[in-house]
């Protein structure tokens, strides 16, 4: 190995790709179902922030859609904040739901927690959620069954 800097020990890289993928693929053999698909998915665009969300009428409307089923759910209560407590923040994920013949079914808008910012023994003390899959409970019920 010589002492010479990294930058000289590297190989020259290109940015130049012998077998671009445009040369091979086209929409002429595809079916019209898939060419469907792709033109419905190149003309909406997810938005990266809530500012942009918010500007589309479409957008807009999936997060109210959102906010009414949680409120209508009573995934939450208002309470106030306990003192040296942090509250966990949340964020909005956007999803485009495209129906069985290619074109734009809804646009979903989802809000969800930023569990990561939680710190174990201080914001939360356990690390499981009590979900139970359907398999598991039809494999107790059936052993149960079994075994009288």
């Amino acid at each position: 190995m010589t002492n010479s800097p990294i930058s000289s020990r590297i190989g020259k890289r290109t940015t130049h790709n012998p077998y671009p993928i445009y040369n091979f693929l086209t929409q002429k053999r595809l079916s019209p179902s898939y060419c469907a698909f792709i033109t419905s998915l190149s003309t909406v665009s997810i938005p990266k922030n809530v500012k942009e969300a918010l500007n589309h009428p479409g957008w807009k409307q999936a997060m109210v859609d959102e906010m009414e089923a949680l409120h209508s759910s009573g995934t939450w209560e208002l309470v106030p904040l306990p003192t040296g407590k942090t509250v966990v923040g949340c964020r909005w994920v956007y999803n485009v739901k495209i129906g069985p013949h290619g074109q734009v079914d809804r646009l979903k808008a989802r809000l969800v927690a930023k569990g990561y910012t939680q710190v174990f023994g201080i914001d939360y003390t356990d690390t499981f959620s009590l979900v139970a899959k359907i398999t598991s409970i039809r494999l107790l019920l059936s052993i149960a069954a079994n075994r009288h």
